[in-house]
């Protein structure tokens, strides 16, 4: 294991591209709860709410404006981790080091480096228009939402404002799947932190990375479905391996 700590730290200091892809344990370390593991009953109370329930009724869609916020004050007390900003740190090293992220919570965020960021499921901090696609300030919109209307769009009149978050059951963007293949496709490092790879489309770039000739470490606290693929695999939580690797 010493070996792999070595290797990894070596990684992290040279100028290869590197492309991260990061789920729930890199923001568990931060404090904020895994939906899979909510001891704590933060999910079970603010329930995500299904696209086409959103869609189709004014109670749903307060709920899931609800849930957003909820998140938001989650958030307020909980800051990035030392694994947080040692990404950010290899980011800012190159330009074609990238971030891919299934996280919403905006602690990987860096707006320096916003373009080398990408944000597969979504942001809580943005929110849009289904119809005209107007965005707005999540917060900013939600302080002018009346409760006992609807969240329709000020602009066009026509569609429901949403939280830019991927709901069950909605679409990813393409334009950002295309940019998290074409980061998977160029990179010399596919790192893995914290996430169990059982979610598509984000399990695939680990395949894409290795077809394309990257080297593979995955970093999760538990065994993945997609370790066979790895050069690298080390089982802990990631502030440990932090610690070795510092």
């Amino acid at each position: 294991m010493d070996t792999y700590f070595k290797a990894l730290k070596q990684i992290l200091e040279e100028k290869d591209e590197i492309t991260f892809l990061s789920g729930a344990g890199l923001s568990t370390s931060a404090g904020l709860p895994d939906f899979r593991s909510d001891e704590n009953g933060f999910w079970k109370s603010n329930s995500p709410v299904h696209f086409r329930d959103f869609l189709s009724s004014k109670e749903y869609r307060m709920k899931s404006w609800q849930n957003n916020i909820a998140i938001h004050k989650k958030l307020e007390n909980i800051k990035p981790t030392k694994m947080h900003n040692l990404v950010n740190r290899v980011i800012y090293r190159g330009t074609s080091n990238f971030h891919i992220t299934q996280n919403i919570d905006g602690l990987h965020r860096d707006k320096a480096k916003e373009k080398n960021i990408i944000e597969l499921h979504g942001s809580i901090f943005k929110a849009k228009c289904l119809h005209c696609e107007a965005e707005y300030d999540t917060l900013e919109y939600f302080d002018n939402l009346e409760l006992d209307t609807d969240c329709l769009c000020s602009k066009c009149r026509e569609g429901f404002v949403k939280v830019s978050t991927i709901s069950f059951g909605q679409a990813l963007v393409s334009k950002t799947l295309q940019k998290a293949e074409k980061a998977s496709i160029n990179c010399q490092f596919f790192i893995v932190l914290g996430s169990s790879l059982k979610v598509s489309p984000a399990n695939n770039f680990v395949r894409i990375a290795k077809n394309n000739g990257a080297k593979i470490i995955i970093l999760n606290k538990d065994p993945t479905p997609m370790d066979d693929y790895a050069d690298i695999v080390i089982n802990d939580c990631l502030e440990n391996i932090y610690e070795q690797i510092k």
